[in-house]
């Protein structure tokens, strides 16, 4: 096609139309779009016929004379497990949780300085599970917190010495904490961690074994270690009043360490689940005031691995309550009820009961908005009782 044919790019016509299937060539009235006045002329007849197409579909599906109508099945009204926490209740929690978190976080009176940090140890090692527990389980500081053992040489301290019968190395490894009473008091009021002399016995290393010998507490090295999984003691527990999470020790609890601390209770409990026969690992309301604490702790926005473990955790606490469900049917089929635990001399056991299973669920659900968790547990309490 020669240039001579082609239209320079200033003579076409503008318009603000939109763009239909051919080129507007002839003149269009420039009328209202609700215009239905009588139609004078061609211009005006354009325009209508134009408003028209525009309003017409540019896809036309023919009827199909077999179809059928798509009727939706109606919806099973099923009813929420009794042992479900209702609407109103997670509302509430939800709101109440939130305000504890940041109450906690931003105090509003009593703000002072941050304490110097002190010598004596208020809580284990992060690394240290075993020792966590014993320190839950309000164990005395010298089982939860032994002296470290002494560095040995790798032999060049005893070149040049002769045979003896005797050690001249008489140091004693003793921690001066174990020989003395720890008082903490702060003087605006806060609650901080005290110890009484009872609560911690001194001995020699090496107790002298007789008859007349008064029970004590045990020490680092008379400690009975923890038995594997799979073993039951036969020997009873001695009774120690559980540490409750106080203000002072969730102070020096990072978000870190409360990601860790929750990573064991999760631990703990698929232990318990594997053997629920083991009274000496079981879980008490204190581990769950535990848990409740720390998840006080935990920043608002995790990463993918922090989800992971808290995810892991709702479902051991899932899990829990589902054994709790089934030992109360053994319970009522066996005609024994009131109790959720029985362990040695007919002594009830303060267990994890099914509320505090939900208040962790829940601050998990609705926190870090895990709504599928919740709805795993009415899937759960739905197969229940559907077996």
């Amino acid at each position: 096609m020669s240039s001579t044919h082609k239209r320079k790019r200033d003579e076409l016509e503008d318009s603000d139309e939109e763009p239909s299937f051919g080129r507007q060539i002839l003149p269009v009235a420039n009328l209202p779009e609700n215009y239905n006045g009588p139609i004078t002329d061609g211009l005006q007849y354009l325009f209508t016929v134009r408003r028209d197409a525009r309003r017409l579909p540019h896809v036309v599906r023919v009827a199909n004379p077999y179809e059928v109508p798509d009727v939706p099945p109606p919806l099973k009204d099923v009813a929420p497990h009794p042992s479900l926490p209702s609407e109103s209740w997670r509302t509430v929690f939800q709101r109440r949780f939130r305000n504890f978190r940041k109450n906690f976080a931003q105090p509003t009176i009593h703000i002072r300085l941050p304490e110097k940090k002190l010598k004596q140890k208020l809580m284990p090692d992060k690394n240290e599970r075993d020792l966590w527990w014993e320190f839950i389980a309000g164990r005395p500081e010298a089982v939860w917190n032994p002296p470290k053992k002494p560095k040995q040489g790798k032999g060049k301290g005893n070149k040049g010495k002769g045979m003896r019968a005797f050690s001249d190395d008489s140091m004693d490894y003793g921690d001066a904490r174990d020989s003395g009473v720890l008082k903490a008091q702060a003087d605006d009021g806060d609650v901080v961690l005290m110890y009484d002399e009872a609560d911690i016995s001194v001995g020699p290393v090496h107790p002298p074994v007789s008859a007349a010998t008064s029970v004590t507490l045990p020490t680092p090295m008379g400690t009975p270690p923890r038995h594997e999984e799979g073993e039951i003691s036969d020997t009873p527990a001695e009774a120690f009043t559980p540490r409750e999470p106080t203000p002072a020790l969730l102070n020096r609890i990072d978000h870190r360490l409360a990601i860790h601390l929750l990573m064991y209770f999760t631990n703990w409990m698929n232990h318990h689940l594997r053997h629920t026969e083991q009274f000496s690992n079981r879980l008490t309301e204190v581990h769950a005031r535990w848990m409740f604490a720390l998840l006080s702790r935990v920043d608002d926005h995790v990463d993918a691995d922090d989800m992971s473990l808290l995810r892991n955790l709702a479902r051991a606490c899932i899990g829990l309550l589902k054994d709790r469900k089934w030992k109360k049917v053994f319970l009522a089929q066996a005609g024994v009820g009131g109790q959720d635990e029985v362990g040695p001399d007919s002594i009830v056991q303060e267990a994890m009961s099914e509320r505090s299973c939900w208040i962790v669920i829940a601050a998990i659900v609705y926190v870090w908005a895990q709504r599928d968790l919740w709805q795993d547990a009415e899937a759960m309490l739905q197969d229940f009782i559907a077996q």
